[in-house]
Formats: structure tokens, sequence, C-alpha cells
């Protein structure tokens, strides 16, 4: 069984992940900004069994990452499976956002992967180095990642530079034979579109010419929310997570959603005003 690291463990993936993997017998150390949010993972981790040791880790300082994998550095020697769950979605239009949102974004989701995985990695080339295992790293991305969403561009933007930058990883680890894999969530049903949902400051603003659109926007995703085809099973995500863990050597990409692959193909085949019409309709409706 490995150690694994997970980011961002008090909701969603990172935390269905953790309880997962936990019970399948990997010593988990779940992960997270705010420990006060622990209550959730905790009783999940009591409901399915497996033991899970939680610390706090915010991906967006250097002093709380070291402090981390030292301490399971010391209590493990080693850091098997690195999985950077951490991150958020700020929704508004580019001219709503102002630029320390949209930096913050990055700063969150794309630094944050990559400081996290700094700190990881000499500890994975040494298991590598004198084992026969291969180390992991499994970044959290999105289908947004590969086709944007007008009014997510911030969140867009820092999806499409972790693919970027996990393409580039995986070829630079596969001859140290560390595996880096991308999870590629569409549309689930986790807290990042209620409770966790970020907001442009400005798009409350009715005087900003993208008002009605931002609204129109939110009316489309709370529907999708209160539908049950709307959006997927995040613990099906946790279980591709799992597989992935537990595959000797992993491919670069899991594209994971009821029309993720669909709308990937669509988006491939139709001209960009055809496909772009389309999904306005889809999420402006009337408005566009």
């Amino acid at each position: 069984m490995s150690v694994v690291l997970i980011t961002g463990c008090s909701s969603g993936f990172g935390m269905l992940a953790a309880v997962r993997l936990a019970s399948g017998g990997h010593a988990v150390y779940a992960t997270m900004r705010n420990l006060a949010k622990k209550d959730d993972l905790l009783a999940e981790s009591a409901r399915r069994g497996g033991e899970i040791r939680i610390l706090e880790l915010d991906v967006t300082k250097d002093d709380s990452i070291i402090t981390a994998v030292e301490q399971i550095e010391l209590e493990e020697g080693c850091i098997d499976v690195l999985i950077n769950n951490a991150g958020y979605a700020i929704g508004g239009f580019f001219e709503d956002l102002t630029e320390q949102e949209i930096r913050d974004q990055m700063e969150t989701n794309f630094f944050g992967v990559q400081k996290v995985t700094r700190a990881v990695l000499p500890l994975m080339r040494k298991t590598a180095a004198e084992t026969n295992s291969n180390p992991k790293i499994l970044n959290i991305s999105s289908v947004s990642g590969r086709s944007a969403f007008p009014g997510m561009g911030a969140y867009g933007a820092s999806k499409f530079a972790l693919e970027g930058f996990s393409e580039s990883l995986y070829h630079e680890l596969l001859p140290l034979g560390i595996y880096v894999a991308l999870i590629e969530p569409g549309a689930f049903r986790t807290k990042i579109f209620t409770e966790n949902a970020h907001k442009a400051g400005k798009s409350e603003d009715p005087a900003s010419p993208y008002f009605k659109y931002t609204h129109a926007f939110r009316n489309t995703l709370r529907k999708m929310v209160k539908s049950k085809d709307g959006m997927g099973d995040p613990e099906d995500v946790a279980a591709l997570i799992e597989r992935v863990v537990n595959t000797n050597k992993p491919k670069l990409r899991y594209l994971i959603g009821r029309q993720s692959r669909l709308r990937l193909l669509i988006r491939a085949l139709l001209p960009d005003h055809t496909f772009s019409s389309m999904l306005r309709k889809r999420m402006f409706g009337e408005l566009d």
C-alpha cells in the first residue's frame, strides 16, 4: 500500500478520495487549509472505515507546505502518491474580475500545485531510485482546462495552465520512474458550485455590461445542481482517483463526466462561432 498526500480534503473530491483510499488500506494524509472544516471528513471516515491522518496545509504558503511534507517524511519516510486537489472556481466575466481576483485564482489552482509538487519531488525521486515502485502525481484538473466557459475565464486559465504544466512534467519525470496523471472532471455535484462558490466582486453591480448574463449563468447552474441528470456523482471521480492510484503505470489524461467527451468532440468538429453559439445558448438561454 502507498503513502498518499492529498490537498484540499475538507469537501468534494479530496474528502471522498481520502476516505476511499484509506478504507482500501493506503496510508492517507488528508490536508486542508482550515482544520476547523475537518468534521465532514472525520464523519465520513468513521462511517466507511480506514485511518486518516489530517494535517494543516495551505497550498499558497511555503512554510505550511514544508511543515506538512516534513512531518509525513518523519512519520513514513516517503510519499508515494501526491494528489493535488486543492482549488476553487471564481465566476465572473473578465471585465468584472479584478487583477487580484485573477491572481488569487492562479495562486491556488496553478502555483499551489507547483509549490506542493516541488516540495514532494525530492522524496519521490529517492523512492523511485531505491525501490521498484512508481511514485505518482495526480493533478485534479477539469474539462474546463481543455474547453473554457464564458464567465469562468480565470478558472479556465488556471486549469489550462495546469494541463500544460502537467503534460510537460509527465515527459520530464517519466524517465525517472515517476508518473503524472491529470484527472479531468466535467460537472459534478460538489460544493464548488454552492457553499464554496466564489463570485467576482463587480458581478453583483447592475451597472456591469455582463450583469444579466452573469445571473442567467447562475440560474443555469442552480438548475443543473438540482437536476438528477445535470451533474455527476462525485463518488465516481473518487473511484477513478483510487483506480489511478492503484494503476502501476497510469496514462496522462483521464476524462470523466457524462457529457465531457461529447463536448470536446463537438468542440473539435464544429467551427468556433458555431460552437460558441451553442455554448452561449445553453448557458444564457434566450438572452443570447
